[in-house]
């Protein structure tokens, strides 16, 4: 039993390490005076444990706080219920790479992994280059499908694409 609870443990820490590492970036550094856009993500059910999120997961490389994050914490304890987040961020209004992500999330891992072997599980996740206006409003959007996947940054307002669009076409 001893030798079955170390690995287990020592998976579970380096999973909750990995977590908590990927939140601990923040975009705008201390003592920032400099201008700021924000970005949110988006997201919405397909059922009561399935959703689709489109989320900023990373600028210049690094890991940030997301939908796909909160959404996990949210529901945690739930069951076979997904609770959706959508994170919102402030980010320095200048040019960066941007890591964009488009998946759908399940409540519970199985749920996940029969989705995939049913073939109703889509993703897409890139790179792109992204530079913010000051006081803009931007949000992450895409769509999931079988035949094409794609994720983009829009600006809130107009609607437009402000990103090229990260595919997936099958």
């Amino acid at each position: 039993m001893k030798n079955l609870l170390s690995p287990l443990l020592l998976a579970s820490l380096v999973a909750a390490t990995s977590l908590t590492g990927c939140a601990s970036y923040k975009p705008i550094p201390e003592n920032y005076t400099g201008p700021i856009a924000t970005v949110s993500d988006s997201g919405m059910a397909e059922d009561g444990s399935k959703a689709q999120i489109f989320a900023l997961t990373a600028i210049d490389g690094n890991g940030i706080q997301d939908s796909f994050l909160t959404t996990r914490q949210a529901s945690h304890g739930k069951g076979m219920n997904i609770r959706l987040e959508v994170t919102e961020r402030l980010i320095p209004a200048q040019a960066m790479k941007v890591k964009l992500r488009g998946s759908h999330i399940t409540a519970m891992p199985i749920h996940e992994f029969a989705s995939r072997a049913m073939g109703t599980f889509f993703e897409v996740e890139g790179v792109v280059d992204f530079a913010p206006q000051a006081d803009k409003r931007y949000r992450v959007v895409g769509t999931l499908s079988k035949a094409d996947s794609a994720v983009w940054i829009e600006d809130e307002v107009t609607r437009q694409p402000v990103t090229a669009k990260v595919t997936n076409q099958k």
